[in-house]
């Protein structure tokens, strides 16, 4: 099972903390020293905004993922526990910004050998940074972002499935 991060609409106050969160662990130079006028803004995560709600986009590292199936380059494939991407044998075809249902990958310019290459650019959950969880779930100022992991997930079902037999005798002995 993949591990993901989720969202909560009713906790995102749309700050896009969670944002430069994630080009800041990108980067591996701390925001202090980035200097916004000389460097691009790509987050792996995207904050979406309405006149009522605000919400994250961010890839949810789907079991059978359709941006996997599409990738003429195999630049996607599916690790032990998250879908990876790997940028050099990325072509740029946009095949896999079309099949992703949530819009989670976006492209990006990146700078190679003299020119300009145009790449994916997904959630890889901070996979190669010092932290241990993704940058913007230990940032999110209202614990908007939650990671999980598989033993999360297993926990998460398992107390649903006590609740749904402590309701179910409930109802049986009569105390709804």
């Amino acid at each position: 099972m993949n591990r993901f991060v989720k969202g909560n609409p009713l906790f995102c106050i749309g700050c896009r903390t969670c944002m430069v969160a994630c080009v800041v662990a990108h980067r591996g130079n701390g925001i202090f020293t980035t200097d916004p006028e000389s460097e691009d803004f790509y987050p792996r995560i995207h904050v979406v905004k309405t006149k009522t709600k605000t919400m994250t986009v961010q890839c949810h590292q789907c079991e059978n993922a359709p941006c996997v199936k599409v990738c003429p380059v195999g630049a996607l494939e599916k690790g032990t526990d998250s879908i990876l991407m790997h940028e050099e044998r990325c072509i740029g075809c946009k095949q896999c910004t079309m099949a992703c249902p949530f819009g989670a990958i976006q492209m990006k310019s990146v700078a190679d050998e003299g020119t300009v290459r145009v790449v994916a650019n997904k959630c890889d959950l901070c996979a190669n940074t010092e932290e241990g969880v993704p940058a913007c779930v230990s940032h999110c100022p209202t614990d908007a972002l939650t990671f999980y992991e598989i033993d999360s997930v297993q926990n998460a079902v398992d107390k649903k499935n006590l609740q749904t037999a402590l309701n179910a005798w409930a109802v049986k002995e009569g105390q709804v």
